[in-house]
């Protein structure tokens, strides 16, 4: 979801918003989040940072005396990747700490994982979706959102299953979209149809190129891989090129900016996402109001970093997790578990069980919620 785009002093800021004060000889369970504070990625680090406090004022809240008490750091990592490797050993330093949320870009998660490996500290990564994050072995790290090549599965089954008989999965060679249109034409070869694909350039795009590369295979369907704003332009090039078939798109449309930059374009457009429709999820609803009432919109990293504590808590509760080893095992053994962006089963390489996307519909200007990609029994549809 949250890509590489995506010093202040190099201490801990600890979160001091949760608890006015401690009582003495309260049971206390602490966790750290690193995240951008600062610097061009601060606003989304703020939105985890929101999302972690609003999950923890309604754990704090609403405890059981005998429960301990939520409590957290944070730590600024500037979303580069040297910071991440600093504010990694000082979140890992911390001898309380039980679990870490964070990063917000494939290249600071993948920076520092060998430093939560050495001390046996689970990672709970919230946003970023790069298959690398789970493919180097690592047994204390737990990715929340669907993984590239699962999305790109997920979305193959969409559109096939939506009658597409000749599907085209576009993607550009940056970090974002090949390892989806792998998984698209994987999925598409087990459902016995032939999608084909192509690839352009991201830093040196010719969309007239691409557009013409696209329209030789004759699609009945086009599946956009990547980000809205560098790959948008291709919808009216093929459009003007006389392509009247349908476009679907991935998480990377999932965006203001296809609404704002591509309105008329996108008019139709089927997109991919990470996050569910909160209407038809009943689960959630008294969250989300809580939320709300705080904190403003729910974004969807506020969702993730508000789901990861969730995800915390409820493995230490339901395990009487009391140390770090404890904690991953917890995570990893201790069945599925219930937040508000989903329920979470994890697999032995850390992604999750039985993996899942929603579909939404550009509508008048608008995403329009449409079905989730597998029926489950935390979406009413």
């Amino acid at each position: 979801m949250i890509r590489a785009q995506f010093l202040a002093g190099a201490t801990a800021l600890a979160a001091g918003t949760q608890v006015p004060q401690i009582i003495p000889y309260t049971p206390t369970f602490r966790f750290s989040v690193v995240c951008p504070q600062t610097g061009p990625d601060g606003r989304l680090g703020q939105q985890l940072l929101a999302g972690v406090r609003g999950a923890i004022d309604e754990i704090n809240r609403d405890r059981p005396s005998y429960q301990s008490l939520v409590l957290f750091n944070a730590y600024d990592d500037h979303n580069t990747a040297a910071q991440a490797t600093v504010q990694a050993d000082f979140a890992t330093g911390a001898p309380d700490t039980l679990a870490v949320i964070g990063h917000l870009s494939a290249a600071t998660t993948l920076a520092t994982q060998q430093v939560y490996a050495n001390a046996q500290l689970p990672l709970i990564v919230p946003t970023v979706t790069d298959d690398r994050v789970t493919e180097r072995g690592y047994r204390n790290v737990f990715r929340l959102p669907v993984k590239d090549s699962d999305e790109g599965g997920l979305v193959a089954a969409y559109v096939i299953s939506s009658g597409s008989k000749a599907p085209h999965v576009v993607s550009q060679d940056g970090p974002y979209g090949p390892d989806v249109a792998a998984g698209f034409l994987r999925r598409a070869g087990a459902m016995h149809i032939a999608a084909v694909g192509t690839q352009f350039s991201l830093d040196n795009p010719v969309y007239e190129s691409a557009a013409g590369a696209v329209l030789s295979h004759e699609p009945d369907c086009v599946v956009l891989a990547g980000n809205a704003d560098d790959m948008g332009p291709l919808i009216g090039v093929l459009r003007t090129k006389g392509y009247t078939g349908r476009f679907v798109g991935t998480q990377g449309f999932f965006d203001a900016i296809t609404l704002k930059e591509f309105a008329k374009e996108a008019e139709g457009l089927v997109v991919s996402a990470a996050v569910p429709y909160y209407p038809m999820a009943p689960s959630t609803h008294q969250y989300v109001q809580d939320y709300q009432v705080q904190y403003g919109a729910l974004t969807p990293v506020a969702a993730y970093g508000y789901a990861a504590v969730q995800l915390i808590r409820n493995a230490a509760t339901r395990t009487n997790a009391t140390n770090r080893l404890a904690m991953i095992r917890a995570i990893a053994n201790g069945g599925s578990y219930d937040t508000i962006t989903g329920v979470y089963q994890f697999g032995p390489n850390g992604d999750v069980l039985n993996p899942n996307c929603y579909f939404y519909r550009v509508t008048d200007g608008k995403f329009s919620y449409e079905r989730q990609a597998t029926a489950t029994g935390f979406m009413l549809k």
